[in-house]
């Protein structure tokens, strides 16, 4: 049982302690006995942290000695290794309600006690602990790097659909993340422009109204030119029935828009927003993350984008050509991302059937 008490240093030796206003934690043994590391550690964050900041060290010190007494674990013997346990127990942990912790909350409590045991390491308390070294590219030198937690849990995204499971997906985005029929008619030609063209969710939502080309009517698309990533202009082809929902789009929804606009509209994006401005990348993925929810998938906006040059090498085989539509200056950068999961959907008709290919291949792993 650690036991916090608040303490004044108005009258001690060290100048910096007896300027604090306010009191300072420490933490004693049920019988009395100071924890010296741990009270001279907060003594020395004290002198520069406000009140506020300096409880907040204290609690979650105080988690982790708690966690250190329980398994008899000395200052000293604290090694990487059961630091890892520590993160697992905050993990692991379940609140009194049987809820486990936020991950906000292990981020801290991890962080707070990851800069005890570097405060440690550094001033010959603990050998065991092993920092590692970064280069600091603000002021040149060599500063250790601290281990960090992750805010949430890491689940992993959909890299890749079917072509039904896509249009599906551009359906519910459609219906779920609009609240107008005009919003929900902008969003599935993003989508849609990602899907049937490759386009990155930056190039998509910032396409530039100047650059939507006339259709072509030879052909069964138009090319397009369009500003990807580095400034690097390179050109698409947009089908034409996409292209002529476009020129819908943006004749009747978009001028309807500006007309009953309150403000000057000068954003000349294709895309706007109910009120004429600007769409951000972030409030597209947030949307792109509701429909896919309703579908039982974990969806970011690129998955699109790898779908159309996965089917794209499937039914072209031309690697240098995808490479040239996707903005990739190496075709090795394209085979790597796309040409390994076309050849695994080409066998295959539907998903049940690519499983059983799946399994086939790793039978003999």
């Amino acid at each position: 049982m650690v036991t916090v008490v608040r303490v004044s240093f108005e009258r001690a030796a060290d100048a910096g302690l007896a300027r604090l206003k306010h009191r300072v934690p420490q933490f004693f043994t049920e019988n009395g006995w100071p924890y010296v590391i741990e009270n001279r550690f907060l003594r020395s964050k004290c002198k520069r942290l406000s009140l506020k900041s300096i409880a907040t060290v204290a609690e979650q010190l105080k988690e982790y000695l708690e966690w250190r007494e329980l398994n008899n674990i000395a200052v000293e013997d604290i090694s990487e290794t059961n630091f890892e346990y520590y993160i697992d127990a905050q993990c692991s942990h379940f609140t009194k309600n049987g809820k486990p912790l936020a991950w906000n909350t292990v981020n801290s409590r991890i962080g707070g006690a990851h800069r005890f045991v570097y405060w440690c390491v550094k001033n010959n308390y603990n050998a065991h602990v092993e920092l590692e070294y970064v280069p600091s590219r603000q002021f040149g030198d060599r500063r250790y790097k601290t281990k960090g937690h992750p805010r949430k849990k890491f689940k992993e995204p959909t890299k890749f659909l079917l072509i039904d499971d896509a249009l599906e997906f551009i359906r519910c985005l459609g219906e779920r993340s609009s609240v107008s029929g005009r919003t929900g008619q902008r969003n599935r030609l993003i989508a849609k422009l990602m899907l049937q063209c490759g386009l990155r969710i930056s190039e998509a939502v910032n396409f530039p109204l100047a650059d939507l080309p006339e259709i072509i009517t030879t052909g069964h698309s138009t090319p397009a030119r369009i500003i990807g990533k580095g400034e690097k202009p390179r050109v698409i082809l947009i089908p034409n029935r996409l292209l002529a929902d476009l020129w819908a789009y943006a004749d009747i929804t978009r001028a309807r828009i500006i007309e009953v606009s309150t403000r000057e509209i000068s954003d000349q994006h294709l895309f706007l927003s109910e009120y004429g401005r600007k769409i951000t990348i972030n409030w597209i993925e947030k949307l792109f993350a509701r429909a896919g929810a309703s579908m039982g998938l974990h969806v970011v906006p690129h998955v699109l984008r790898h779908t159309y040059g996965s089917y794209h090498y499937i039914h072209n085989k031309d690697l240098v050509f995808l490479a040239r539509l996707m903005g990739h200056e190496d075709p090795s950068t394209t085979e790597k991302f796309y040409v390994h999961v076309a050849k695994l959907i080409s066998y295959t008709g539907n998903y049940e059937q690519l499983q059983v290919e799946v399994d086939n291949m790793c039978a003999g792993m």
